[in-house]
């Protein structure tokens, strides 16, 4: 075929039409659509990609801890303080309440991990101690078990507490309890057997405490100590393998009050929430975003800004990542 020269300005066009996807598909910014809840947040709700609200259900409660399910709907804990009530609500994808689990005897529950039999785990606090609770996915009792005495703070022990697949529990207390006899202080994660035997202590926790896939566990600390970093992930054998402090969150140009929720992607990245309580640390008049994405070596990826809400978001869930909550495969 005989080559013109519009067909070899086509040609480069073309080719450079291709450059130009290339180029602007390499510097897309991250984005991500995301399910919200936790304490202050007005309640539970999904954002799409552009900071948009698509889905809402207003909320005064206490809601510490929330899940999108692979069927739509949703779960989600709540604490009502003054009215000594807490527990789960289960909605179907259409807001329709299909049950709602209240707490015996005024437990508080800041709790309702996907389980693998279909159910959800509770972490129950009360004056006759703290309970890891199994129910099942009609909201029914399975399992009950104590895991410390009471706490001096009922309403300030478990919050996100976490099944493991060796079959244990994590939990942070955020005040003090006791266990045969002795202290188990605030501000450290606990990890239980099956039994509710102690196994393991480690030494920062307030929000929540996750089993990794590689057997690490990454640790939400709620503010720094001159101990430890904001987050810290540590090894079985109970060594410090990645920390977030203060200083790093200075240098990334943020602000920072509490970290609570957090969730580690499947290409390693952390996503780290912000709520607004407590003091704050970082860049002074940095930027606070609700949430970020951060990389191992601590370069940040994705932004929640703070004008996307003016309720805190001390939970979330990143929605657009291969994995079933039921089976262990999200890790928040």
């Amino acid at each position: 075929m005989r080559n013109t020269r519009r067909d070899s300005l086509f040609g480069f066009a073309a080719a450079g039409l291709l450059f130009n996807r290339a180029s602007a598909q390499a510097t897309v910014p991250v984005c991500h659509r995301v399910f919200v809840c936790g304490w202050a947040s007005g309640g539970p709700a999904i954002y799409d990609g552009q900071f948009n609200r698509t889905w809402h259900l207003s909320s005064k409660d206490e809601i510490s801890d929330g899940w999108l399910l692979p069927d739509g709907g949703i779960v989600f804990s709540f604490s009502r303080r003054k009215q000594k009530t807490a527990g789960v609500i289960r909605l179907d994808r259409n807001k329709e309440k299909l049950w709602e689990y209240i707490a015996p005897g005024h437990h508080d529950n800041h709790s309702c991990q996907p389980l693998p039999h279909g159910g959800f785990l509770l972490g129950e606090c009360a004056k006759d101690g703290l309970w890891m609770v199994e129910i099942d996915q009609a909201g029914k009792e399975l399992k009950r078990i104590r895991v410390a005495d009471a706490a001096k703070d009922m309403h300030h022990a478990l919050r996100q507490v976490r099944k493991t697949p060796q079959n244990t529990y994590l939990g942070t207390l955020m005040k003090s309890a006791t266990y045969e006899g002795k202290t188990l202080p605030g501000g450290h994660s606990y990890e239980w057997d099956a039994r509710g035997k102690l196994i393991n202590t480690f030494p920062c926790g307030l929000y929540v405490a996750i089993r990794l896939p590689n057997g690490n566990t990454l640790v939400s600390a709620g503010h720094e100590t001159a101990e430890h970093g904001l987050v810290v992930e540590y090894s079985p054998a109970g060594d410090k393998v990645w920390e977030l402090t203060g200083q790093d969150i200075e240098a990334l140009g943020l602000r920072i009050q509490m970290v609570c929720g957090l969730q580690r992607l499947p290409n390693g990245n952390t996503l780290v929430t912000n709520a607004r309580h407590g003091k704050a640390i970082g860049l002074e008049n940095g930027e606070a975003p609700k949430a970020f994405e951060i990389t191992p070596d601590k370069k940040v990826v994705w932004k929640m800004p703070a004008a996307t809400s003016p309720y805190n978001m001390g939970s979330m869930q990143i929605l657009d990542i291969p994995g079933n909550p039921h089976e262990f495969e999200i890790f928040r």
